[in-house]
């Protein structure tokens, strides 16, 4: 019997306060020079967790050989009322993370020494812990994930058996919160809009949970299947800009896919996530995280 491809375990370590998001986009044909750019950014960076991932096109630029199912490069989508979510699709993503600062700061700097020669940054964001877990509307973020390892395994990496197995695909929204609007509404109201109670955290049920929430719209099934992900999202911003910075590990894209029509209303009953009004994506990718066995072969390292 094969043994089972090992996730990248920066994808399930819990308990960071300190996070950074890397975007690139290629710039060189030399796949060997790419190959050992990125090779030195993970071989140089210790202390700090770093998951990397691909986009649909530098995924057969540097693997041609197979492709993972269902994988492919985020579309925009055109919602209801005007909504919308953009494609800021880019080819390499570096997600960091760790318990102090500087040392997450001083990995983002030796990936990025590295990367510059052979990409363009396309985004960079600082993220951190707020309030035990909570997102910046005051709710805590993350109440929806599988509960266990086993759970969030099944939720987050692909099967065995499939193409890319032990890997992850990731959908990355940035999403910009107009505070002074949602703070300007009551909390009951606030609590209409996402399902769940602000101060218990306790979701609203029965007549009390509006068919437009945000957890309406968003905890689906499809075929009689739980669409689960593994979402780790961290807020980030400034006093000027802030938001969330939406990452989310899943097993298949339609657990992405499903959600995202679901939330812009491009489904029977037109309806949007109310939580739109709120709060805007202004970037939108899917990658795909492999293994730790499929990226040592990749790379040679």
């Amino acid at each position: 019997m094969s043994q089972s491809k090992t996730p990248q375990a920066g994808i399930f370590k819990e308990g960071s306060h300190h996070f950074y998001f890397l975007e690139y986009r290629l710039n060189s044909s030399d796949i060997s020079q790419v190959k050992q750019a990125m090779t030195e950014c993970l071989n140089a960076v210790s202390n700090v967790s770093v998951v990397v991932s691909f986009g649909e096109e530098a995924w057969r630029f540097l693997q041609p050989n197979w492709m993972p199912e269902t994988f492919k490069s985020f579309e925009p989508l055109q919602g209801q009322q005007g909504h919308q979510a953009p494609s800021t699709q880019s080819d390499v993503f570096f997600w960091l993370h760790g318990d102090d600062i500087s040392t997450v700061f001083d990995a983002a700097l030796i990936i990025h020494a590295q990367m510059k020669s052979v990409a363009n940054l396309s985004l960079q964001e600082r993220g951190f812990s707020y309030h035990q877990n909570k997102d910046l509307i005051g709710f805590e973020d993350g109440t929806a994930n599988p509960k266990t390892d086993e759970l969030k395994r099944d939720a987050a990496v692909i099967a065995d058996g499939r193409l890319g197995a032990g890997g992850s695909l990731i959908l990355t929204q940035k999403w910009v919160h107009d505070l002074d609007k949602w703070n300007s509404i009551p909390v009951h109201c606030q609590e209409a809009v996402v399902g769940r109670t602000k101060q218990e955290n306790i979701e609203l049920e029965g007549s009390e949970m509006p068919d437009d929430s945000h957890i309406s719209r968003t905890d689906l099934t499809v075929a009689g299947v739980p669409m689960k992900m593994y979402r780790r999202s961290a807020p980030f911003g400034s006093v000027t800009e802030k938001g969330l910075l939406f990452l989310a590990f899943g097993s298949e894209l339609v657990r992405f896919t499903s959600q995202l029509e679901s939330m812009y209303g491009l489904t029977e009953d037109q309806k949007i996530d109310q939580l739109l009004n709120f709060s805007k994506a202004v970037t939108g990718s899917y990658w795909f995280a492999p293994s730790q066995e499929d990226l040592s072969e990749m790379l040679n390292f």
